[in-house]
Protein backbone atom coordinates (compact mmCIF):
# COMPACT_ATOMS: atom_id res chain seq x y z
CA UNK A 1 0.00 0.00 0.00
CA UNK A 2 2.60 2.16 0.59
CA UNK A 3 4.76 1.57 -2.19
CA UNK A 4 2.06 1.98 -4.32
CA UNK A 5 0.92 5.46 -2.88
CA UNK A 6 4.32 6.44 -3.12
CA UNK A 7 4.29 5.50 -6.93
CA UNK A 8 1.58 7.39 -7.37
CA UNK A 9 2.73 10.61 -5.73
CA UNK A 10 6.12 10.43 -7.71
CA UNK A 11 4.14 9.75 -11.11
CA UNK A 12 1.93 12.87 -10.19
CA UNK A 13 5.04 14.69 -9.36
CA UNK A 14 6.80 13.95 -12.90
CA UNK A 15 3.62 14.67 -15.01
CA UNK A 16 3.53 18.38 -13.25
CA UNK A 17 7.44 18.42 -13.78
CA UNK A 18 6.77 17.51 -17.58
CA UNK A 19 3.45 19.95 -17.96
CA UNK A 20 5.24 22.72 -17.02
CA UNK A 21 8.22 22.28 -19.03
CA UNK A 22 5.99 22.14 -22.23
CA UNK A 23 6.70 25.99 -22.57
CA UNK A 24 8.76 28.06 -20.51
CA UNK A 25 9.98 32.16 -20.76
CA UNK A 26 12.91 33.48 -19.29
CA UNK A 27 14.32 36.80 -19.89
CA UNK A 28 17.51 37.35 -19.64
CA UNK A 29 18.12 40.79 -17.78
CA UNK A 30 21.98 41.45 -18.39
CA UNK A 31 23.89 40.51 -21.85
CA UNK A 32 26.17 38.07 -20.56
CA UNK A 33 26.97 35.70 -23.34
CA UNK A 34 27.83 36.78 -27.43
CA UNK A 35 24.75 35.19 -28.26
CA UNK A 36 22.27 37.64 -26.40
CA UNK A 37 24.13 40.22 -27.31
CA UNK A 38 24.55 39.54 -31.00
CA UNK A 39 20.79 39.00 -31.11
CA UNK A 40 19.75 42.31 -29.17
CA UNK A 41 22.23 44.25 -31.71
CA UNK A 42 20.84 42.44 -35.08
CA UNK A 43 17.76 43.38 -34.09
CA UNK A 44 18.73 47.00 -33.08
CA UNK A 45 20.30 47.05 -36.74
CA UNK A 46 17.14 45.45 -37.86
CA UNK A 47 14.44 47.99 -36.64
CA UNK A 48 16.43 51.49 -37.84
CA UNK A 49 17.05 49.80 -41.47
CA UNK A 50 13.52 49.19 -41.40
CA UNK A 51 13.14 52.95 -41.60
CA UNK A 52 11.07 53.92 -45.42
CA UNK A 53 13.43 55.98 -47.71
CA UNK A 54 10.43 58.65 -47.99
CA UNK A 55 10.54 59.30 -43.98
CA UNK A 56 12.67 62.44 -43.29
CA UNK A 57 12.70 63.96 -47.14
CA UNK A 58 10.86 67.18 -45.56
CA UNK A 59 13.34 67.33 -43.43
CA UNK A 60 16.39 67.58 -45.39
CA UNK A 61 17.49 71.42 -45.36
CA UNK A 62 16.83 71.84 -41.70
CA UNK A 63 18.74 70.83 -38.24
CA UNK A 64 17.66 68.24 -36.28
CA UNK A 65 18.07 67.86 -32.81
CA UNK A 66 17.08 63.78 -31.85
CA UNK A 67 16.10 62.39 -28.26
CA UNK A 68 15.87 58.52 -27.71
CA UNK A 69 13.65 57.33 -24.78
CA UNK A 70 13.22 54.33 -22.51
CA UNK A 71 12.49 52.59 -19.58
CA UNK A 72 15.28 52.47 -18.54
CA UNK A 73 19.32 54.16 -18.89
CA UNK A 74 21.02 51.10 -20.23
CA UNK A 75 24.28 50.46 -22.67
CA UNK A 76 21.36 48.73 -24.73
CA UNK A 77 19.43 52.31 -25.03
CA UNK A 78 23.28 54.05 -25.87
CA UNK A 79 23.91 51.25 -28.53
CA UNK A 80 20.65 51.95 -30.11
CA UNK A 81 20.41 55.92 -29.77
CA UNK A 82 24.02 56.04 -32.12
CA UNK A 83 22.99 53.35 -34.13
CA UNK A 84 19.91 55.29 -35.03
CA UNK A 85 21.80 58.83 -35.41
CA UNK A 86 24.25 56.94 -37.96
CA UNK A 87 21.34 55.76 -39.94
CA UNK A 88 20.04 59.66 -39.75
CA UNK A 89 22.96 60.72 -41.11
CA UNK A 90 24.38 58.10 -43.42
CA UNK A 91 21.33 57.20 -45.44
CA UNK A 92 18.97 60.45 -44.88
CA UNK A 93 21.72 62.74 -44.76
CA UNK A 94 20.61 64.67 -42.05
CA UNK A 95 21.99 67.63 -39.96
CA UNK A 96 22.16 66.66 -36.36
CA UNK A 97 22.98 68.84 -33.93
CA UNK A 98 23.77 68.56 -30.36
CA UNK A 99 21.62 71.38 -29.00
CA UNK A 100 17.68 71.72 -28.78
CA UNK A 101 18.32 75.26 -28.85
CA UNK A 102 20.12 75.38 -32.16
CA UNK A 103 17.23 72.83 -34.04
CA UNK A 104 14.92 73.49 -36.89
CA UNK A 105 12.91 70.05 -35.78
CA UNK A 106 13.01 67.86 -33.05
CA UNK A 107 12.95 63.59 -33.12
CA UNK A 108 11.77 61.75 -29.98
CA UNK A 109 11.82 58.27 -30.54
CA UNK A 110 10.40 56.27 -27.52
CA UNK A 111 11.78 52.67 -27.34
CA UNK A 112 9.37 49.72 -26.05
CA UNK A 113 11.58 46.67 -26.25
CA UNK A 114 15.21 46.62 -26.24
CA UNK A 115 15.86 43.07 -24.64
CA UNK A 116 16.05 39.24 -25.32
CA UNK A 117 13.41 36.66 -24.75
CA UNK A 118 14.36 32.48 -24.51
CA UNK A 119 11.58 30.44 -25.38
CA UNK A 120 11.35 26.99 -24.74
CA UNK A 121 8.76 24.32 -26.13
CA UNK A 122 8.71 20.62 -24.88
CA UNK A 123 10.24 18.29 -22.54
CA UNK A 124 12.40 20.10 -19.87
CA UNK A 125 13.36 19.09 -16.31
CA UNK A 126 14.12 21.19 -13.16
CA UNK A 127 17.94 20.52 -12.34
CA UNK A 128 16.78 21.22 -8.12
CA UNK A 129 20.60 20.41 -6.69
CA UNK A 130 22.50 23.14 -9.42
CA UNK A 131 22.05 26.51 -9.17
CA UNK A 132 23.66 29.54 -10.89
CA UNK A 133 23.22 33.68 -10.11
CA UNK A 134 19.82 32.94 -8.50
CA UNK A 135 18.87 30.89 -11.83
CA UNK A 136 17.36 27.09 -11.67
CA UNK A 137 19.26 25.34 -14.59
CA UNK A 138 17.01 22.90 -16.55
CA UNK A 139 17.86 20.08 -18.49
CA UNK A 140 16.39 19.17 -21.70
CA UNK A 141 14.85 15.86 -22.71
CA UNK A 142 13.38 16.72 -25.98
CA UNK A 143 12.85 20.55 -26.76
CA UNK A 144 13.46 23.20 -28.59
CA UNK A 145 15.05 26.55 -27.03
CA UNK A 146 14.27 29.73 -28.91
CA UNK A 147 16.27 32.80 -28.47
CA UNK A 148 14.87 35.80 -29.59
CA UNK A 149 16.70 39.89 -29.66
CA UNK A 150 13.40 41.97 -29.87
CA UNK A 151 13.61 45.67 -30.82
CA UNK A 152 10.42 48.23 -30.69
CA UNK A 153 9.93 51.95 -31.21
CA UNK A 154 7.71 54.49 -32.74
CA UNK A 155 8.61 58.57 -32.27
CA UNK A 156 7.20 61.93 -32.67
CA UNK A 157 8.92 64.98 -34.93
CA UNK A 158 8.34 68.58 -33.45
CA UNK A 159 8.08 71.74 -35.24
CA UNK A 160 9.35 74.26 -33.49
CA UNK A 161 8.49 77.27 -35.88
CA UNK A 162 4.98 76.12 -35.78
CA UNK A 163 5.02 74.25 -32.47
CA UNK A 164 3.20 71.29 -34.41
CA UNK A 165 3.95 68.07 -33.09
CA UNK A 166 2.88 64.89 -35.26
CA UNK A 167 2.83 60.85 -34.06
CA UNK A 168 4.69 58.29 -36.72
CA UNK A 169 4.05 54.89 -36.29
CA UNK A 170 6.36 52.56 -35.28
CA UNK A 171 8.00 49.12 -35.95
CA UNK A 172 9.19 46.28 -34.56
CA UNK A 173 12.23 43.49 -35.40
CA UNK A 174 12.98 40.29 -34.13
CA UNK A 175 16.08 38.30 -34.78
CA UNK A 176 15.87 34.27 -33.39
CA UNK A 177 18.33 31.90 -32.88
CA UNK A 178 16.63 28.33 -32.17
CA UNK A 179 17.87 25.05 -31.13
CA UNK A 180 16.65 21.45 -30.82
CA UNK A 181 17.89 20.01 -27.53
CA UNK A 182 18.61 16.44 -26.03
CA UNK A 183 20.88 15.43 -23.10
CA UNK A 184 22.86 13.78 -25.57
CA UNK A 185 23.25 16.63 -28.65
CA UNK A 186 22.13 19.52 -29.60
CA UNK A 187 22.04 21.11 -33.45
CA UNK A 188 20.74 24.71 -34.81
CA UNK A 189 17.38 24.59 -36.13
CA UNK A 190 17.24 28.46 -37.81
CA UNK A 191 18.55 31.83 -37.35
CA UNK A 192 16.23 34.38 -38.96
CA UNK A 193 15.44 37.97 -38.75
CA UNK A 194 11.80 39.08 -38.39
CA UNK A 195 9.94 42.51 -38.82
CA UNK A 196 7.22 44.48 -39.28
CA UNK A 197 7.80 47.17 -41.74
CA UNK A 198 6.62 51.39 -40.32
CA UNK A 199 3.69 52.48 -41.55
Amino acid sequence: MFNSTLARALLISAACLTMSACSTRESADQYRGSTSQRLLSYSINELVSQLPDNSFTEFDSQSIFVRTHFISKSQALVYAEQRLKMELTSRFKLNLVDSAADADIEFDFFFTSLGTDQDVYGLSVPVFWVSTDGEMPSLDILAVRMYHGVSEMYYFTKDKATGVTSAHAGSIARSRSDKFSTPFFSFPIDSLNEKSVFD
